[in-house]
């Protein structure tokens, strides 16, 4: 099976849980406490997918600003050693 083949795999089955268990749990309604703002009810699954989401931006953010500093530390070395190599 090829690379993408096994991520796609991957994707699918991954869908299928998470449909799974929303499915199962969509009539579940929980209170949500942020802090300042407090919500009655709100559905499990909703919660879930959103604490999901946030921390997913959250490690890309991360990940950004350690990104942009790495890309800014090479660019310095490319420009130190006379810039002639080449781009990926």
């Amino acid at each position: 099976m090829s690379s993408i083949g096994r991520k796609m795999l991957f994707v699918a089955v991954f869908s299928a849980l998470a449909a799974l268990f929303a499915v199962q749990n969509g009539g579940v309604r929980v209170p949500l406490h942020l802090g300042i703002v407090s919500i009655r009810s709100v559905s499990l699954p909703v919660v879930v997918f959103a604490a999901v989401g946030v921390g997913m931006l959250l490690v890309f953010l991360a990940g950004l600003r350690a990104d942009l500093k790495t890309r800014r530390m090479l660019r310095r070395y490319r420009d130190a050693l006379g810039g002639a190599s080449e781009e990926p």
